[in-house]
């Protein structure tokens, strides 16, 4: 069983499938801030945005294989839901924990390859070099 390569071919998961879930991700993270801003209820976009990210996640596991987890960009993804563990256990934590992931979420993902593959152990990703 090979350790460093990806589970799935990246044809399995399309790339316009990648950005039609990730464009859902975004529309579901602004009207859940845009909720919560505004003291509007935050279902279902909660939910949404949930299910959304958790699609994403699946999508780059799909393409890069369990190695996925050693990198920094897939540490990001824990720390946004942590964020959003404590708001939920922290009901007035909500909206700073929201800001907080999208700024989180906005760095990594505009950040060079050698910081979102940059590998907490083993080898780096294969963008590392970039």
């Amino acid at each position: 069983m090979p350790s460093s390569a990806a589970i799935a071919d990246p044809a399995t998961v399309p790339r316009w499938l990648r950005i039609a879930l990730r464009t859902g991700h975004l529309g579901a993270v602004a009207l859940l801030i845009g909720a919560a801003t505004f003291g509007q209820p935050t279902e279902p976009w909660l939910t949404l945005t949930l299910l959304s990210g958790l699609s994403l996640v699946a999508a780059d596991v799909a393409k890069g294989g369990a190695d996925y987890f050693r990198y920094l960009q897939s540490w990001a993804i824990l720390a946004k839901l942590l964020l959003l563990v404590i708001a939920c256990v922290w009901p007035p934590f909500l909206v700073p924990a929201l800001w907080c992931a999208l700024i989180i979420g906005s760095v990594i993902s505009h950040a060079p390859g050698r910081v979102r593959q940059r590998a907490l152990w083993g080898e780096s990703g294969p963008c590392a070099g970039t």
